[in-house]
């Protein structure tokens, strides 16, 4: 079984991501296992961004930081010839226990404060037990008025993978997305090796080749 190096043209799926998680932690090195998280995180709002705005995304992690992570779909093109590669970069947070001292709109505040996330999805996750009311969380960032494209937090609120999807700026809006059942059910490949000119070279998920998902970190 071979190994596949990181590529740049090699963008991966959602559910792709979300599996790979296991083996990364396996490896021991922390730095993949910090980085896998973040795509992780990227992947399960990805896929329950598409519960309302339907999209077939895929995920890349770059070489370098930032952005974190880059998100991709294909928009076709006015012209009926192909597709256009649309990028989306991705900032991930932690909203953890440890942030206890604040609340939740502190916390996104601090993230956001004085920072050019301008174009960027902003994907918060949130990982202390604490209930909130997402309106006013909504109504203090948006008088914020922070330099950056979309704000959304995800929320496992049920101990499954049933997580709330809550969009916080510049529109407010919370749903239930259950990733978990879309990975069972998802008939997305694992990847697709596509240049940046947006022509597909290459479209394969039953290779048994091993892909490099992260680069290598320095």
């Amino acid at each position: 079984m071979a190994i596949r190096p990181y590529s740049k043209n090699i963008w991966f799926s959602p559910n792709y991501v979300i599996s790979e998680i296991a083996r990364t932690v396996q490896s021991g090195n922390q730095k993949k296992i910090d980085k896998n998280k973040e795509a992780w995180v990227c992947a399960v709002a990805l896929i329950c961004r598409a519960k309302a705005e339907p999209a077939e995304w895929w995920i890349q992690i770059p070489e370098k930081d930032p952005p974190d992570v880059l998100a991709m779909r294909l928009i076709p093109r006015a012209d009926g010839k192909g597709n256009s590669l649309s990028e989306q970069p991705v900032e991930i947070f932690e909203i953890s226990e440890f942030d206890k001292g604040e609340k939740i709109e502190e916390s996104i505040k601090r993230k956001l404060q004085d920072k050019d996330y301008a174009g960027n999805m902003v994907v918060g996750f949130v990982r202390r037990q604490e209930h909130f009311d997402h309106v006013l969380v909504s109504d203090y960032i948006k008088k914020m008025n922070p330099n950056s494209g979309a704000v959304y937090l995800i929320v496992n609120e049920e101990n499954n993978t049933n997580f709330s999807f809550i969009g916080i700026f510049p529109d407010c809006f919370k749903y239930k997305c259950d990733w978990g059942a879309f990975c069972k059910t998802g008939g997305q490949r694992n990847f697709v090796d596509m240049e940046r000119s947006t022509v597909i070279k290459k479209s394969d998920s039953t290779t048994n080749d091993i892909m490099t998902m992260i680069p290598e970190l320095k």
